[in-house]
Formats: C-alpha cells, sequence, structure tokens
C-alpha cells in the first residue's frame, strides 16, 4: 500500500495514519508543516518517507513503531524531537539530525536496537531521559556542550558504547542513565558535574 499527500496539504492530525500495518510508502506534501502525534504510530511495514524541508513540527511518537524504516532525515526547520518519536524503529540505520535542534525528548530513540551512530549538533540543550535507551548498537554518541543534565535511563542498555565524554556544563547524570553499557572501556566526567544517579553507571565496562 502507498499513498501520496498532495501538496495542498499542510498539516497532518494526530493518529492520522495509526496502525496502518500494510502501509510501505508515503510521499508527503511538499507543503506539510506539521506532523502530528502518533501520525504514523505502529505503520510496521513503511520502509520509505521523505520528510519535506517545510516540515518545522514533528510530534511525539510521530513514527513509534515503525520497524521497517531504516532511515529518516529531520528538516533543518525542526528544532525539538518529541518524546517517543522514533521509539522502537528497530531497524533504523541512521538518523540526521539538524543543527537547528535544541531538544531531544523523553524516549525519543528508545529500543532502535540497529541506530549503531548518531551525530547530536552541537545547540542541543535539553537531552530526555531514555532517550537512547537500549539502542544496542550504538557505538558512538557525542555529548554536545551545551547539554546541562543527562536524565534517568539515557543510554541504559548500549551495550556496544565503547566511550563516553560528559562535556563542561552537564551538572548532573541520572538514575541507571549508563548501566549495562556492557563495552564501555573509557569514561571521562567533566569537574562541573555535582550528581551522580543511583547506579548510574551499574554493570558498566
Amino acid at each position: 500500500t502507498s499513498v501520496v499527500i498532495p501538496d495542498s496539504v499542510v498539516s497532518i492530525g494526530d493518529y492520522a495514519f495509526e496502525r496502518c500495518r500494510k502501509l510501505r510508502s508515503v510521499t508527503l506534501s511538499k507543503n506539510l508543516e506539521i506532523i502530528g502525534n502518533v501520525a504514523f504510530g505502529d505503520c510496521e511495514s513503511l520502509e520509505n518517507i521523505t520528510i519535506p524541508q517545510s516540515v518545522t513540527t514533528i510530534g511525539y511518537s510521530a513514527f513509534s513503531d515503525c520497524a521497517s524504516i531504516r532511515q529518516i532525515e529531520i528538516p533543518d526547520g525542526v528544532t525539538k524531537i518529541g518524546a517517543e518519536t522514533f521509539f522502537e524503529c528497530e531497524n533504523l540505520l541512521n538518523v540526521a539530525i539538524p543543527e537547528g535542534v535544541t531538544s531531544i525528548g523523553g524516549n525519543a530513540f528508545m529500543g532502535c536496537g540497529s541506530l549503531a551512530e548518531i551525530l547530536l549538533p552541537e545547540g542541543l540543550i535539553n537531552l530526555g531521559g531514555g532517550a537512547f535507551n537500549g539502542c544496542r548498537s550504538l557505538k558512538n554518541v557525542n555529548i554536545p556542550d551545551g547539554v546541562k543534565t543527562i536524565g534517568d535511563r539515557t543510554f541504559y542498555g548500549c551495550s556496544s558504547l565503547e566511550s563516553i565524554r560528559i562535556p563542561d556544563g552537564v551538572t548532573s547524570i541520572g538514575n541507571w542513565a549508563f548501566a549495562y553499557c556492557s563495552n564501555m572501556t573509557s569514561i571521562e566526567i567533566s569537574n562541573t558535574v555535582t550528581s551522580i544517579g543511583s547506579e548510574a553507571f551499574y554493570m558498566t565496562g
């Protein structure tokens, strides 16, 4: 099944295509600005979707449980990746996040077990709890200098992660933040950190 959304459409509402489980391909409007909450949630067969540069808002869980998506490019106008946006996109290999993104919500990429590398933008300020929880293939990640808090379970279960540098500016590391990062060989923690949560590095390295 495929869908072509005409260029007259500027907004896709909440739950618009949720659980369209035979949907494989979507061509979005070139003038689209808003993708609503859970708009394509649980479209488990969806393989091909290109988000146009006109999009500025992507709602929470917009592509959650889209298990067949392999790559996604987020438009330059987007400043926030909401909670659970790509939750359990288990075959997602590549994500391009633009420099304008300042916030990644809780559990945004949780369960993206095939994601091996991600480049976080230098302007990032908020890195939500559980953002990369269970990204077991993730080997490399940079934490930008603007991030102040690493939330609970942010990198929980990232069992391929080899090294991490906590930059100047980070003041707290949440509970279980790096727990079960079993391949970790190098951890560098800035002297700006004043609080390390319970079991933050449990079974790590």
